[in-house]
Parts: structure tokens; sequence; C-alpha cells
């Protein structure tokens, strides 16, 4: 165990959750495909990704968080949600791989010109690469709890992962993804438990659904990061962050509204790190209204 969380905090730990290795559940037992979408996979750059597509218009590509996978969207529009190699149903081949180079293939494959592209946690993270890399591609940034691809978390918040790193090591997959709903879903500022069934549920089961080695896998990383160049990212950017989301959160968001040009910030209250599975409806009405304006 313990691969995804090393080869995540090799690429910046800048609020990427924690990776598992080798540990699976067959998402089929829990939950099919959202109402009306139609489940597909596309062979890109080598590896077999999965993802479901619904509905006509702008398209908006959503990029789900790590301890998640396509289905953290359910409750949002009807889009293209694809699930990120070794996530859910995409596989993790060996050898090198670039997230970026990753979605380019997707969206390329689809015939997508300019899409709307929101991204969360580790997601957020990617769409901010992609967006420096391929900027013509976007119309308009959405970033929800994003991290930053060349930001360490730094020693003082090494207590907030311990419990959740601690039980990876030990091979504890249950303890490990109770650690990180503890974090990640409740807070660390809310009670154990404050979220509760059906998104609870959910969360165990996207978090648990992993069959991947990311040590044979490594991710290729930008270079320079992200980090040294979020001036550069010209697309409308809107930040959405729940008040109830860990501090390196809010450090990754403060970064943000300071470097990148046309950002600006929306704060969810009585939320945590997924702030659209919590508070749907107002998620939703907020993406929405930025997404419409001219």
């Amino acid at each position: 165990m313990g691969g995804r969380r090393a080869a995540l905090r090799r690429r910046g730990r800048d609020a990427r959750l924690g990776p598992r290795a080798r540990a699976r559940r067959d998402r089929a037992e829990v939950q099919g495909p959202a109402h009306g979408a139609h489940v597909m996979q596309a062979v890109i750059n080598g590896a077999r990704l999965h993802y479901e597509r619904a509905g006509a218009g702008m398209p908006v590509v959503f990029l789900h968080a790590g301890v998640a996978d396509h289905r953290m969207w359910e409750p949002q529009f009807e889009v293209i949600a694809p699930d990120t190699r070794g996530f859910g149903r995409s596989e993790l081949p060996p050898g090198g791989w670039s997230p970026v180079a990753d979605l380019l293939g997707l969206i390329d494959s689809l015939h997508l010109k300019p899409i709307h592209l929101v991204g969360c946690s580790i997601g957020g993270g990617v769409a901010i690469d992609f967006a420096l890399e391929h900027g013509e591609r976007i119309s308009k940034l959405v970033l929800v709890g994003p991290g930053v691809g060349g930001v360490q978390f730094g020693a003082k918040y090494k207590e907030l992962f311990a419990e959740a790193e601690a039980a990876e090591k030990a091979g504890d997959r249950r303890a490990m993804v109770e650690a990180d709903a503890r974090l990640w879903l409740d807070g660390p500022r809310r009670p154990a438990g404050y979220v509760k069934d059906p998104i609870r549920q959910l969360f165990f089961a996207m978090d648990s659904n992993f069959d991947s080695d990311f040590e044979a896998a490594p991710i290729e990383r930008l270079d320079p990061p992200a980090a040294e160049r979020l001036h550069e990212i010209t697309a409308p950017t809107l930040l959405v962050v729940g008040d109830e989301d860990a501090p390196p959160i809010f450090d990754a968001v403060d970064m943000l509204m300071e470097k990148v040009p046309h950002a600006r910030k929306v704060v969810i209250h009585d939320a945590a790190h997924l702030p659209n599975l919590e508070h749907p409806d107002e998620f939703n009405r907020i993406v929405l209204e930025f997404l419409l304006e001219p």
C-alpha cells in the first residue's frame, strides 16, 4: 500500500487527496450510471478510460477528486465526467502518463472544441495544468477546493494526514477510508460522521474503488510546475470552496486568488471538500450562473 499517496506527494501534495494501491470495490455493486447518461469507454494514450456523457450544448467536462470517481458529479449537469486513470473503471497500465495528455486525448476523441472545465481537488490541479498547457481549449474554468501543482503541504499540516497515511501503510483499507471521510467529507472542524447517508455511502464506495499501483505508473509533471505559472491562466476562473474544508485548501485558494488574473471566489457554508455533494442545488446555481455569463 501507499503507492498513490507517495506518487501524488511527489507531484506536489497540494490538496491532492490520498490515493490507494490495490484496493478495489466493484462500482456496479453500489450504483449504476446517472439517469440518462451514456456509459462509454475510450482508449486514450494506451489506457482504456471510462466516462459518462449526456446532454447537449456547450460541453462541460468534470474532473473528480482523489477520493472519488466520476460519480461525485451525478447531482450536477448532464455533462462529460471521466474517471482518471486508476480511478473508478479506468485502467492504469504500467509506465509514465500525463493526466493533461489524457484529457486532451479524450476531448479530441469526442471532437469537442472550447469546453467549460470543472475540477475538484486533484481534478482541480489537473484542470489548472490543462489550462496552462492548452488554454485555447477552455472557455471557463471552475476549481472546487483545488490543489496546485508544485505546492507542498509542509510540516504544519502533517498531523492532518497522519491517521490516513498510517492506516494505508498498515494495509487497513477500511480505517484509511474512514480517516479520509473524517478529514475530507466531514471536514476537520466538524464531528466525525457529520455527513450522513446516502452521501457518506457514496463517499465510501468511491474512496474504496481502486485497483491501482501508481508506483509502476508515475505521473508526468509540468516543468516548471503550475505554482510558478498561475499568472498565465487566461480563462475566467471561479474558485468554489466549502467553509469547513481543510486548511491547506484555503492556502491554495488564496494563492489562486492572488495570482490568477481573472479569478473570483465563492464560499459555500456548512460544506467541506465536496460541496457539490453536500449542497448540490446551491453548487449548481453558483456554477451555472458563472457558466452562463457572457
